[in-house]
């Protein structure tokens, strides 16, 4: 096993270091252009209220362009993730939820994620929003750093910024199709156009059906344990009611049928030994739909402009799996005859529903002093109930008909609901043509309830957590190819209660973060090349990580008093010929365990799920071969470091690993063929792996996905 070094960066790397970046600001709603300088590919935003190129702003943010999106073949968090500096996304326990970690801030099993995530200006409420795939898509954006006083709470690490492909007066619209390996389909298609002949209406429209057997073997059922059935319907319609106002309607419809918890039992010896299988008497199942509305009105004064955006989501996942992660029938009983062991499975009903409401307020003005304020509202319910059931005979093939009420042994239940609002403003301001001061603050408050429903007077728990949340950043345009920067920021994440049990803590705290950044932002070469770095520092207060609690079979939130995290980003995109083009992106982390009351061992280490590093690098090039054809082609090779997954096994950590992607393909303007290969050596990780030490499952451990390949075909009118 790799043991880990914790330490300081060195004064050499932090005196050669300064930072790197990207970036995008305040709530606003934002808007691409690409533009063409004949080298690198200069994006621009809108971000902070006004058209800056992204080598102009000062904040750290790694932004896909649609061109990107589309020849990255990224379709997901996790791609997203791969190709960015200190942001890693893991496979979780079920479909649907991320594990998202960035900058060496985590994502509790139990809690909010350390990143907001918004599309379209509207703020994902809770993690069941995040994990889903990304089409239609127009720009991504990753923001790294605490940005709570420009997305609240729960953006202590930093966010991600999705803006869909908007509705235009011309026809157009694509259709894409795709098989791969496992009985792997997939077919998309959208359209949009005007409604009416004044050009004032228009709509957009798609969806998307997919289809796997899955690729992990389940070796005692003897078949795939992560197939996926999925199918999603989107649409927007937009209206320009007045010559200053706008009308934005959207909504998405996902429902989704998924093999989950493929779990392996594994020593800390064989925890890397990949040749060991998934092998469970339960046919595990995860249902789940997801329902998202928003509407959007914006109004142009004089001044300022006016967005008012409200949104509905709701999701309801109900699971059933083996959660012994076992085939095995062992029962053990103590000298008393009380069970010490036996085989159960275990189902999961998971309902989120949530209301938001936002209004913001941004200057027009191109003067020397630019603004925005906003305000906050979000009501969420989250309710959740485990049933666990005995499994008799535990190696029998049984799926969820197969267990009756009569076998439920212990139900957790929990009805959680969050009450939240806020209010934030920032100015921009040039102190000279060369230098700018920008202050951003925000204060959240989010108040708290859960209860068993079985047992609400003897569990209902009651608590509001508040934060203000400044940001403070200092811009100097040395010339116009050269931009340092400096700022601090400070990070919130709500508390909450950990759910109802005998000997658990019942309330967590909320975690804070104090950041500072250095960095730097660079043009190359008379444009042909982009190079931009950051340093920075985190100092964590109750960082929040979670614990199987085996004693109780529940998920407990932990609070750890101080995590100290130094870090260092890196990214160059160098335009090597007229066909060629190579974008590199690197990232470290030195992350450690200042303070831990409650596990005083633990200090020194790392922080759990923590990478030493990731590195990405990306080659694209194009050559034409007739006058409408041209050949094109990718590779992508990505690096993970080393980390361990259970604060109960610290010393078992995986390996470093690298994956490689590519595709090659001809392009027309109307057609696109392909062929594809996502972690084409077939490399073998760990996603996950916790102890679970029930007697016959040491470890349990969750396998990346192995290697999938295919062909796609996109027509575009």
């Amino acid at each position: 096993m790799n043991k880990r070094v914790s330490g300081y960066f060195a004064p050499s790397l932090v005196a050669s270091a300064i930072a790197l970046s990207f970036s995008a600001p305040i709530q606003a709603e934002q808007q691409e252009s690409v533009v063409d300088t004949g080298d690198i590919e200069t994006i621009e935003v809108t971000a902070r209220g006004r058209v800056e190129t992204i080598q102009s702003v000062p904040d750290s943010v790694t932004a896909f362009s649609a061109d990107d999106i589309e020849s990255a073949r990224i379709t997901s968090i996790r791609d997203v993730a791969n190709l960015t500096p200190n942001l890693t996304a893991l496979d979780n326990f079920r479909p649907g939820l991320a594990r998202i970690n960035i900058r060496g801030l985590i994502t509790p099993q139990v809690g909010d994620p350390p990143l907001a995530f918004v599309v379209d200006g509207v703020t994902a409420s809770d993690l069941e929003f995040i994990n889903q795939d990304l089409v239609d898509i127009e720009r991504i954006e990753v923001m790294r750093g605490a940005q709570g006083a420009l997305y609240g709470r729960g953006a202590v690490g930093g966010a991600i910024l999705i803006t869909t492909k908007q509705p235009y007066e011309e026809l157009e619209g694509s259709i894409k199709g795709s098989i791969g390996n496992g009985d792997t389909y997939e077919l998309n298609g959208v359209i949009s156009g005007s409604l009416n002949e004044d050009d004032t209406a228009y709509f957009r429209l798609g969806g998307y059906t997919k289809s796997s057997d899955g690729l992990i073997n389940n070796e005692f059922l003897d078949e795939e344990a992560d197939y996926l059935d999925e199918d999603s319907l989107f649409g927007q319609l937009h209206f320009e009611i007045f010559d200053a106002t706008s009308v934005s309607l959207k909504s998405r419809y996902t429902t989704s049928d998924a093999g989950f918890a493929y779990y392996q039992g594994v020593t800390e010896d064989t925890v890397e030994d990949f040749s060991i299988e998934t092998s469970q008497n339960i046919r595990n199942n995860d249902k789940r739909d997801v329902a998202e509305f928003s509407a959007k009105i914006s109004h142009d004064f004089d001044y300022a402009t006016l967005d008012f955006i409200t949104a509905y989501n709701k999701s309801e996942n109900e699971h059933f799996y083996d959660g012994d992660y076992s085939a095995d029938p062992t029962y053990e009983e103590d000298e008393f005859g009380f069970i010490l062991r036996a085989p159960f499975g275990t189902e999961g009903l998971f309902d989120v529903e949530s209301v938001t409401v936002e209004a913001r307020l941004t200057s027009q003005s191109e003067s020397d002093l630019r603004w925005a304020v906003s305000t906050f509202y979000q009501d969420k319910e989250r309710n959740n109930t485990i049933n666990f059931f005995d499994d008799l005979l535990g190696d029998v093939p049984l799926d969820r008909s197969d267990f009756t009420d009569d076998l439920i042994y212990l139900t957790i239940a929990d009805i959680n609901s969050s009450e939240a609002w806020a209010i934030a403003g920032q100015v921009n301001y040039d102190l000279t043509d060369k230098l700018e001061l920008t202050g951003a603050l925000r204060y959240d408050y989010d108040d708290r309830q859960s209860f068993d429903p079985n047992f609400k007077e003897e569990t209902i728990a009651n608590k509001d957590f508040s934060q203000w949340q400044p940001k403070v950043t200092v811009a100097y345009q040395m010339n116009s190819d050269f931009l340092v920067y400096t700022g601090y920021s400070k990070g919130f994440r709500s508390g909450g209660f950990n759910e109802p049990a005998e000997g658990i803590s019942r309330v967590f705290d909320k975690e804070t973060s104090d950041s500072y950044e250095l960095g730097f932002k660079s043009t190359l070469f008379a444009g042909m090349a982009t190079f931009n770095g950051a340093l920075f520092a985190i100092d964590q207060q109750n960082a929040q990580i979670t614990q199987f609690n085996v004693d109780t079979f529940t998920l407990e939130n932990l609070g750890i008093d101080e995590v100290l995290t130094q870090g260092l980003e890196l990214e160059l995109a160098v335009n090597l010929t007229d066909n060629l083009d190579m974008q590199l992106s690197a990232g470290w982390l030195d992350s450690e365990i200042k303070e831990f009351a409650g596990r005083p061992e633990l200090e020194g280490r790392s922080q759990v799920w923590v990478a030493d590093y990731n590195y990405a690098l990306s080659l694209n090039h194009s050559i034409e071969i007739s006058e409408n054809w041209s050949l094109n082609s990718r590779a992508d090779v990505q690096v993970l470091g080393p980390r361990y997954f259970d604060i109960e096994s610290p010393d078992i950590e995986s390996s470093t690993n690298t994956f490689l992607n590519a595709n090659i393909g001809l392009v027309s303007e109307q057609w696109a063929i392909q062929l594809y290969a996502k972690n084409l050596t077939d490399e073998r990780s760990i996603e996950d792996n916790f102890f679970f030490g029930d007697g016959v499952t040491e470890y349990a451990r969750m396998p990346n996905k192995p290697r999938s390949y295919g062909v796609e075909v996109k027509y575009s009118f």
